[in-house]
């Protein structure tokens, strides 16, 4: 007797503690890999995304619903990146605890640099977002900022766990400034190499290590391609020599496999969020990825 209820003890106190974590909910599963990392066991996170879709084409799901409706806290990334589901989901959940200007909204790109602001909005231009280019998740300074942010998010909503919060940002810091020297090595030397690429996911990167973009499949961000556009950028691309085509899963295979076999060029299948491909569970394990099959596909750097 002594013993059950020593058991229903414990199973009370673990039922306790579970029910003391953080419910965080966030868009993608690179944000939900550094609530992870900084929460630690203090937070319980589920990702809407799961690593494989289009950000900018998600289909709401009853579950996303419940999820955000039982959510202490909502990280998103921003810039427009999540307009296609995040409004309607934080307007149908009727969460007050999440919404944004409340405590348990953050919004991960916040103090971000985007780039390429538009002059003008217009739907002519194609998927225009109008406080720029929103994969800053794809930028190698965006993982401090969206981590920074959920740090300040996660103290300001539990301020007697700042200490322990804090001491997991600095450690997981720690590891992005090592990999931060892997990825500087990596790309030494890719300065000048040429690119065309699907979508604009990786315009941090092409821009951070100097590539050059040669075209686009997509005539405008997210305006499919006609056989004229694709002709077009063939005939382009079949003049230049060395030229790797940037590809995520989510791009339709049928274009990218007429453009390589037809220009020539080398497609490189690239992460656009963590978990979509193997190895890609956590952030930084997402930009190892993308940082070597680059430099596989660029070759041997010269001079070694």
């Amino acid at each position: 007797m002594r013993l059950l209820t020593l058991l229903a003890l414990v199973l009370l106190g673990l039922s306790a503690q579970a029910a003391e974590k953080l419910k965080v909910v966030t868009s993608i599963p690179d944000l939900a890999d550094l609530s992870r990392r900084i929460g630690g066991d203090r937070v319980e996170v589920q990702s809407i995304c799961k690593g494989l879709e289009n950000p900018h084409f998600v289909s709401v799901k009853p579950s996303h619903l419940v999820a955000m409706s039982r959510a202490d806290v909502f990280v998103q990334v921003g810039l427009s990146l999540e307009v296609a589901f995040v409004p309607g989901l934080l307007e149908n959940c009727g969460n007050a605890r999440i919404q944004p200007g409340r405590p348990g909204f953050i919004n991960a790109s916040d103090g971000f640099a985007a780039i390429d602001i538009p002059g003008q909005v217009d739907r002519k231009l194609g998927d225009v977002h109008p406080q720029g280019n929103p994969h800053m998740n794809l930028s190698v300074e965006g993982g401090a900022v969206m981590a920074a942010n959920i740090l300040k998010g996660l103290c300001a909503i539990d301020p007697a766990h700042k200490a322990d919060y804090e001491a997991r940002h600095a450690a997981w810091t720690r590891e992005l400034e090592a990999a931060q020297q892997r990825w500087k090595k990596l790309g030494e030397g890719w300065k000048g190499r040429k690119v065309c690429v699907y979508h604009q996911e990786h315009a941090y990167l092409i821009r951070g290590y100097g590539l050059v973009t040669l075209g686009s499949v997509e005539p405008q961000p997210g305006i499919p391609p006609t056989p004229a556009s694709l002709a077009s950028l063939i005939a382009t691309l079949r003049k230049e020599k060395d030229v790797c085509l940037l590809a995520v899963a989510w791009a339709r295979r049928s274009e990218l496999e007429e453009v390589r076999n037809q220009a020539g060029v080398t497609l490189v299948e690239l992460p656009n969020m963590c978990a979509g491909l193997p190895g890609t569970e956590s952030w930084i394990e997402m930009m190892d990825l993308l940082h070597k099959r680059l430099a596989e596909a660029f070759g041997p750097q010269k001079g070694t």
